[in-house]
């Protein structure tokens, strides 16, 4: 998957063909799909987002593919972002399945991503991690961290594995910053506080990293891939359907954290060890 800032990214515009089932771990109820790629003709099978789903809306889907495009740009494996058409006939192809009534009110552009075969959902409980997959879940605490993303709980990691390597999914409530009001916000977010205690002590990820002094400088030094150029990208791909006027705080809360990227580093390596 090429990232946005690649002279050569485009966001693929998929036109959805066939419905094969709703996935029931998500609470969006995404739905297994077939589509063709409309410029290349090229067919494949995604994961759709239907607009009008439980918890799903222009913002949602722009925080959703702003998190993959910034976990990209990170180095993580993210799930690949697409827009995906449904129509008229789409809908009526899929009439009294589960489904039919979310893409019946969705025509029009929704959110999707390519499906991967060879991934599987994380087993129930704490299991043994491979340094590899070690190394990409210190990784991933601090992306959510980065983002302020609390929906990689340990009830719903919305990570898979396919035994080598995580992949991520699931950012459409990610920026949960952005739900309080100004004077409500942390005014130090490089800081971890108490305010952030809750989300980083659900996290998936955090009892497999507990009690371990990582040094998360090398992944924070990444934060600077987050430049002005990749904003730009930024607003040169996102549907104009799912612009929000809070892509402007986002970007200047990232910076912020971004320009006080060795202190965050510190606080992530510090709430590990209390």
């Amino acid at each position: 998957m090429l990232k946005i800032t690649d002279t050569n990214y485009s966001l693929p515009n998929i036109m959805a063909l066939s419905g094969s089932h709703v996935l029931t771990s998500g609470t969006t109820q995404p739905m297994l799909i077939r589509g063709v790629d409309i410029d290349s003709g090229a067919r494949n099978q995604y994961v759709v987002k239907f607009m009008k789903a439980p918890r799903m809306s222009p913002s949602s889907a722009c925080y959703e593919i702003l998190g993959v495009w910034i976990g990209k740009e990170l180095g993580l494996n993210v799930s690949e972002p697409v827009l995906v058409n449904i129509n008229q006939e789409f809908v009526d192809s899929i009439a009294g399945r589960n489904g039919y009534q979310n893409a019946r009110n969705s025509i029009g552009i929704n959110y999707g991503s390519v499906y991967v075969e060879g991934y599987m959902e994380l087993p129930n409980g704490k299991s043994l991690l491979s340094s590899q997959l070690l190394e990409e879940a210190k990784q991933i605490f601090a992306f959510d961290m980065f983002i302020s993303n609390a929906d990689r709980g340990a009830g719903k990691p919305n990570v898979l594995t396919n035994g080598n390597n995580f992949m991520i999914y699931d950012h459409e409530l990610a920026f949960s910053f952005i739900m309080l009001l100004p004077f409500l916000r942390n005014k130090t977010p490089w800081v971890l506080g108490e305010a952030e205690r809750e989300m980083y002590e659900k996290h998936h990820f955090y009892p497999y990293l507990r009690n371990s002094n990582i040094d998360f400088n090398e992944f924070t030094e990444r934060f600077l891939e987050i430049d002005d150029y990749f904003w730009k990208r930024v607003s040169k791909f996102i549907p104009n359907e799912w612009y929000s006027e809070q892509i402007q705080e986002i970007k200047e809360y990232l910076k912020v954290i971004t320009e006080h990227r060795k202190t965050f580093a510190e606080q992530l390596t510090k709430v590990l060890l209390t």
